[in-house]
């Protein structure tokens, strides 16, 4: 069985780049690949608020309807690219009936990863708490939105059972 995962926010991510946020199957939610994106770049108002409008980046380059992925815009400031990409991930698993805390396994690739790490750990500690999921972290060359600096995939214990 399996169940394709779109929040609003996210259809025409799906409907125009073939680009699904998640798929639950066999018990576990499979999340894309999530960049940190906001309308023109800019840290969004809304970070740190209880009004995540974590999909407004992808809406707006998607509204646009001829947009390429790479039109759209990373968060230009690296702790609040991360932080965007984490409320992202946190979105789309509410979508799919789980959180955060249903990670079993996150996979993080990095453009710069020594030189952001200990910021993006400062991130990751306002999101992800004990029992820690299992990690990797991966150093690439880039990603493909331009500006990303880091890239995060995830794993998630499905509690619809779906």
């Amino acid at each position: 069985m399996r169940r394709t995962i779109i929040p609003e926010g996210l259809k025409g991510v799906y409907e125009q780049w073939r680009y699904a946020p998640a798929v639950a199957a066999n018990g576990f939610i499979h999340v894309c690949g999530i960049v940190g994106v906001s309308p023109g770049g800019e840290t969004p108002s809304w970070l740190g608020t209880e009004s995540s409008q974590a999909f407004a980046g992808a809406s707006s380059t998607t509204a646009a309807g001829d947009a390429g992925l790479a039109a759209l815009e990373a968060v230009r400031d690296p702790q609040a690219q991360f932080a965007v990409a984490f409320e992202t991930l946190r979105d789309i698993l509410r979508e799919g009936g789980a959180d955060l805390g249903d990670i079993v396994e996150i996979t993080s690739y990095h453009v710069g990863i020594s030189a952001h790490m200990e910021a993006f750990m400062k991130v990751w500690a306002r999101y992800l708490k004990e029992p820690y999921p299992a990690w990797t972290a991966v150093g690439v060359a880039e990603l493909i939105v331009p500006g990303g600096l880091v890239e995060l995939r995830a794993v998630a214990v499905d509690p619809t059972g779906g």
